[in-house]
């Protein structure tokens, strides 16, 4: 009787393998889970709260989309958060031990852990923006074609697409730091007390600043193009992630 032979583990393989490993500890964790529906209920009473300090009727459609992704410039925290929960959980308990027994190769570990986040923090902001988006439509009472459906999915996946580099960013700084808590203490100074004082002066260089001219129907004066804006956050998250890597690799544990 002859065994069956499956198919040979190429690196590729390895590597979906990997993604998906890291993947079904995300969904595991339930701070995940609390952290995202935590994030998704603040986003829709924010919304609801920016879309009652209008009359129905009472703005144009571009101020309507404006106000529809407002609460994500605070609740964007949510997926810093994230990032920081999805790193700094390895080094609990020591669980970041058996993941590297899982996954000897820590380049490979680290990117799919990477991958993974991605992936579901992407999803997880196309699902935050278009239920703010709707919700400050419904508000307002203004209809989608009144402000365009392909504004509003230009407008969700741009902002879905800057969340999940952050989140990728947050996670990458959780590696440099090993901690929960200094990690989301230095984002979250940054975002609610820096960021708004550098946004008045026209800070574009930095990723958040910079993203507003993406997901705001209303382009601030001075704002960069959006190939621009889109190189500055790539440009900030692939210095985080590529020194997260070389850390993660040349560390015991």
């Amino acid at each position: 009787m002859t065994a069956a032979v499956g198919p040979p583990r190429t690196r590729g393989r390895a590597f979906i393998g990997a993604v998906r490993a890291e993947a079904s500890k995300l969904w595991s964790l339930p701070a995940t889970w609390l952290l995202l529906a935590a994030t998704l209920a603040l986003t829709i009473a924010l919304s609801v709260a920016f879309a009652a300090s209008v009359r129905s009727g009472a703005t144009s459609a571009a101020r309507t989309l404006d106000l529809g992704v407002l609460a994500v410039t605070w609740t964007q925290c949510g997926f810093f958060l994230l990032g920081v929960i999805a790193a700094t959980s390895e080094h609990v308990g020591g669980q970041v031990r058996t993941t590297l027994v899982a996954i000897p190769d820590r380049i490979a570990q680290r990117l799919a852990a990477t991958a993974a986040l991605g992936l579901m923090s992407f999803a997880a902001g196309v699902v935050t923006v278009a239920v703010s988006i709707t919700v400050a439509l419904l508000a307002t009472g203004t209809a989608v074609g009144d402000v365009g459906l392909t504004l509003v999915l230009r407008l969700t996946f741009s902002a879905a697409g800057y969340l999940a580099l952050m989140t990728v960013l947050s996670s990458a700084l959780g590696v440099l730091v090993r901690r929960a808590v200094p990690t989301a203490a230095v984002l979250l100074v940054y975002l609610l007390i820096l960021s708004p004082i550098l946004q008045d002066q026209r800070w574009y260089l930095l990723p958040d600043i910079a993203s507003y001219t993406l997901w705001f129907a209303t382009v601030p004066d001075g704002a960069p193009p959006a190939l621009t804006a889109w190189l500055v956050i790539a440009a900030w998250t692939l210095v985080f992630l590529l020194s997260s890597v070389v850390a993660a690799n040349r560390r015991d544990t």
